[in-house]
């Protein structure tokens, strides 16, 4: 009997990559076999992403795309269906629009379609990763309403996964070989299950055998950020790297976009993370030109950026986004504008991230092998959120190198070695000396 075969297309952020790990299991699980997408398939889900109009046009264009190309069957899942609804250009993307809730019920939801029904009894599965690192979501959902988000009305309410289960499923994938996990959710900063916060659960992780480092995705400032900041200056493993968005350095335009905190008080949470952990990467995201942004107010986000311990700021453009608040506000800022303040935000942007990752030559980083090539060359992230580029020795391998022998990185292994050069924000260095 011929197997009935799915391919998987995740669009937007690390929370649809890790449901879309949990659906390419559950499918599995029910008997199908998993396909690269663009190969040929019976079954294509499109894992949508809706945070802008132009995301969600994307997720529906690639919809059709695949129909096109594969003549699969094809699911549109996730956010776009919640945000879009059946109107619009959503009804001829695809075979199948299904939301949020229904997409983990996908297998028995086809069989109706006509495909195989669901293997009976067949047993949970791990998520499954192309990557070294494994994303874990903790949580779901957000109470937060930013005027310009669609994600309470694509996601809806914040709510936390149970604490066992997390660390039931992370303890299983450290034991599968990850030695990198990446908490991820809506709004991370307010997970809490029966008391226990996103700290609690930190320290709960620590102790995970095998499980050699934690990495977050990003916290908003007000709910548990310093809370998390005296976790990483104590932790062992979890990465130092902590994502803060600020979205806007100017109270006027927080306000308008309805954001809980003064830039004063982001400001302190940013000085505070800086003091407490040694060489920690501050991110930020920023978004520009929203309706009322004054050139004032560009200012100020510039001055704040410039002046700040930021390693990775992510620049973003406002646009329209229908569902949302900020949809009908008046002012607009003119594109040619948002667009001469985005290129000067990404180009002060790239010289801070190079700043940050000249700091590191000669120093001791470490390094999670992702890939390494047919000369030896290793890649992968630092800790820091640095990409780094491991080179082979120049002798052959096994020779002796000053009396010592370099020994190749293996992939998803964490490799500690010293930049000697950075290309880019790029670490360069040779193989470490064991």
């Amino acid at each position: 009997m011929q197997e009935t075969t799915v391919s998987f297309k995740t669009v937007g952020c690390r929370l649809n990559q890790a449901e879309t790990a949990r659906l390419r299991a559950v499918f599995q699980a029910a008997g199908y076999r998993v396909v690269p997408f663009g190969a040929a398939c019976d079954v294509c889900v499109i894992h949508g992403c809706a945070v802008t109009a132009k995301a969600e046009q994307n997720s529906a264009r690639l919809a059709r795309g695949a129909k096109r190309q594969t003549g699969a069957f094809v699911v549109l899942a996730g956010c776009p269906v919640e945000a879009g609804g059946r109107a619009g250009h959503l009804p001829d993307a695809a075979d199948l629009l299904v939301g949020q809730t229904g997409k983990f019920q996908l297998p028995a939801l086809l069989a109706e379609h006509g495909f195989p029904s669901v293997v009976p009894g067949a047993p949970p599965a791990l998520p499954l990763f192309d990557t070294a690192r494994a994303i874990v979501k903790v949580q779901d959902g957000c109470d937060f309403n930013c005027a310009y988000c669609i994600v309470p009305r694509a996601r809806g309410p914040a709510w936390s996964r149970p604490f066992e289960e997390i660390i039931e499923e992370i303890n299983s994938l450290a034991r599968a070989g990850y030695r990198e996990i990446v908490l991820t959710g809506a709004n991370i900063g307010c997970y809490e299950d029966q008391g226990r916060k996103l700290s609690s659960l930190l320290r709960r992780i620590e102790a995970v055998p095998a499980l050699e480092r934690i990495r977050l995705s990003s916290i908003e400032v007000s709910t548990v950020e310093r809370e998390v900041i005296d976790c990483m200056a104590a932790s062992r493993k979890l990465c130092r790297c902590l994502h803060l968005p600020m979205q806007s350095g100017s109270d006027p335009v927080l306000r308008a976009m309805r954001r809980r905190y003064a830039i004063r008080e982001y400001g302190a949470v940013v000085a505070y993370a800086a003091s407490r952990v040694e060489g920690i990467g501050i991110g930020t995201d920023v978004l520009v030109g929203f309706p009322s942004e004054r050139a004032a107010d560009f200012d100020a986000t510039e001055a704040i950026i410039a002046q700040g311990p930021f390693s990775n700021v992510h620049v973003f453009a406002y646009s329209l986004r229908p569902g949302t608040v900020a949809a009908a506000m008046k002012d607009q800022v003119p594109d040619d504008e948002k667009r001469r303040r985005v290129a000067r935000l990404i180009a002060l942007a790239r010289e801070k991230r190079m700043e940050f990752a000249r700091r590191w030559i000669g120093r001791e980083v470490a390094v999670l092998v992702e890939a390494v090539n047919a000369a030896g060359a290793a890649t992968g992230w630092t800790g820091e959120y640095l990409p780094a580029r491991i080179l082979p020795p120049p002798a052959p391998a096994g020779a002796k190198h000053c009396g010592q022998v370099r020994i190749a990185p293996a992939r998803n292994r964490v490799t500690r070695f010293v930049p000697r050069a950075v290309e880019g924000d790029t670490l360069i260095g040779e193989q470490p000396i064991c």
